[in-house]
């Protein structure tokens, strides 16, 4: 079964604030993996998340891609370093 990656408006702003180097890593290596095979890749998320996948990524600073499958569409939700992820993502409408 193929699915359909996409990202919410946050998320494209998420990944415009990071650097080039890392935008382009997570554009062509880390989205591609996570289409391939979400739930394998992203582990799962619980309380507030439930429901939602996570993949990470890198090292000091380490990256978050949130994330949720939708009968074939995975939509990205935020995408950030480790630092306060979790609470940019509760203050989002999702």
């Amino acid at each position: 079964m193929g699915f359909i990656l996409e990202l919410t408006p946050a998320a494209e702003r998420d990944l415009k604030q990071l650097p080039k180097n890392i935008q382009q890593e997570i554009l062509f290596t880390h989205l591609p993996l996570i289409e391939a095979n979400p739930y394998e890749i992203g582990y799962p998320l619980h309380g507030a998340f439930k429901g939602e996948l996570c993949y990470h990524f890198g090292r000091k600073p380490e990256y978050r891609i949130i994330y949720f499958v939708e009968n074939n569409n995975i939509v990205v939700t935020i995408i950030g370093t480790r630092e306060n992820i979790y609470k940019r993502a509760k203050r989002r409408d999702r």
